[in-house]
């Protein structure tokens, strides 16, 4: 029986920041990888044609999905920074019901409701709503991405110390981001040391349990 995995992200940077090694681990094990991505982030490139950078981030993060064990991508294509605005113009919970009904996922992701990023605290709000109105049972877990602040929730570290190099390429490898990934190369390893000093073991992530 295929085991199905969901990630909801704002971006499609977000998921390798906040849970690469995760996902690397995830695929190894033989988990089917199926991400949505609710804003290409056109946004970061104000100086370039929006319809290029979309066309361009798409493609990217396609191609490192390939090479990283993610599936199937779904885009919802809503503006950067407009997120939680559209979300309800073009009825996207709906879209997330549907989604969550079709793949029927063992394990879902999504950003955390104290991220913030405002286009990471909106795909929260909206996954989380769908969530508890399906009344759904499969495990679902927050990650950081710019996070500060701790949440008050059961918490669960993933041990990568086999994925870290990996997922620091992957972070590498959303080359149309560098200039934002490589800011967080830093805080990536400190959290992954952090964590892994939490775990017993080199590098881990730490996920919030929130159903």
């Amino acid at each position: 029986m295929v085991k199905t995995v969901l990630i909801f992200a704002g971006h499609g940077d977000d998921e390798a920041i906040g849970m690469g090694g995760t996902i690397i681990r995830l695929a190894k094990d033989g988990y089917n990888i199926i991400e949505i991505i609710f804003s290409a982030g056109q946004k970061s490139h104000p100086h370039y044609i929006e319809d290029v950078i979309i066309k361009k981030r798409i493609q990217e993060a396609e191609g490192i999905g390939k090479q990283f064990g993610i599936k199937q991508f779904i885009f919802f294509g809503l503006e950067d920074g407009k997120i939680k605005q559209e979300i309800q113009e073009k009825n996207i919970k709906e879209r997330v019901r549907r989604i969550i009904k079709k793949y029927k996922p063992k394990k879902i992701y999504v950003t955390s409701e104290f991220d913030p990023h405002p286009d990471h605290r909106a795909v929260n709000e909206a996954v989380m709503d769908v969530i508890n109105d399906l009344d759904y049972k499969a495990d679902v877990y927050a990650y950081e991405v710019w996070n500060v602040v701790k949440e008050n929730k059961p918490v669960t570290y993933v041990d990568i110390s086999e994925y870290f190099k990996a997922k620091l390429a992957m972070m590498k490898a959303f080359r149309s981001q560098v200039h934002f990934v490589y800011t967080l190369f830093i805080p990536a390893y400190i959290r992954a040391k952090l964590y892994g000093m939490k775990n017993n073991c080199k590098y881990a992530e730490k996920f919030y349990k929130i159903k």
